[in-house]
């Protein structure tokens, strides 16, 4: 489902997978962006709000036409994705970064809760898939002065939400992702909104 019009460029939501990137599209359509998502994938015990993905990004390694087409909208592209965004339209990227081990707990909880486990030696495969996909992720970035990047602490998001909110409703306003001119209020009321979606009781119950 496509909502809306925002302003230029397109927002990439990215980071591992248990990372937040769910709360942060949460967070975004609580401030008014609009977002790129089909509920292909629907809410589950796992994330109970919901994934907020958009399908067509899972196959962007073969067909990547699909970009092109969301200007003035936020999209999730996790972290081994994120490279394979094409060249030409203007991105700006938050990128939600999680202490390893949380994210390889929040995983093996979900895959338990599923009826699945994982062993040693496949958490071991994992971590390191991951922090290659990290590796490669933020030197794709590095490359790529163009792309505004903020990086967002998950752990300090949890903690304290609104002044991260502020920070991103800041981040946002300045790389031109809503129509309006920057505006200290409307920036205040868009930090507000999203800080009340945080809901820590989720996250340590291994949640989103």
């Amino acid at each position: 489902m496509h909502r809306g019009c925002g302003g230029r460029g397109i927002t990439i939501v990215s980071g591992l997978p248990r990372s937040g990137t769910s709360l942060m599209m949460q967070m975004l359509e609580a401030a008014g962006s609009s977002i790129a998502r089909d509920d292909e994938r629907p809410a589950d015990a796992d994330n109970p709000r919901g994934y907020h993905e958009l399908a067509a990004v899972k196959r962007i390694r073969a067909d990547a036409d699909f970009v092109r087409e969301l200007e003035g909208r936020v999209v999730k592209v996790v972290a081994p994705l994120l490279v394979h965004l094409p060249s030409g339209p203007d991105y700006r990227v938050l990128f939600l970064e999680r202490d390893l081990e949380a994210v390889l707990a929040s995983q093996a909880t979900m895959l338990a809760r599923r009826g699945g486990a994982t062993d040693a030696d496949e958490q071991a495969a994992l971590a390191r898939a991951f922090g290659k996909s990290l590796e490669r992720a933020r030197r794709w970035l590095a490359e790529r002065p163009a792309i505004a990047t903020c990086f967002v602490s998950h752990a300090r998001l949890l903690a304290d939400p609104l002044p991260v909110a502020l920070e991103i409703a800041s981040f946002l306003e300045e790389s031109g992702a809503f129509a309006e001119p920057p505006d200290a209020m409307r920036r205040g009321e868009r930090a507000r909104a999203m800080a009340d979606v945080v809901d820590p009781t989720l996250h340590r119950a291994g949640r989103a």
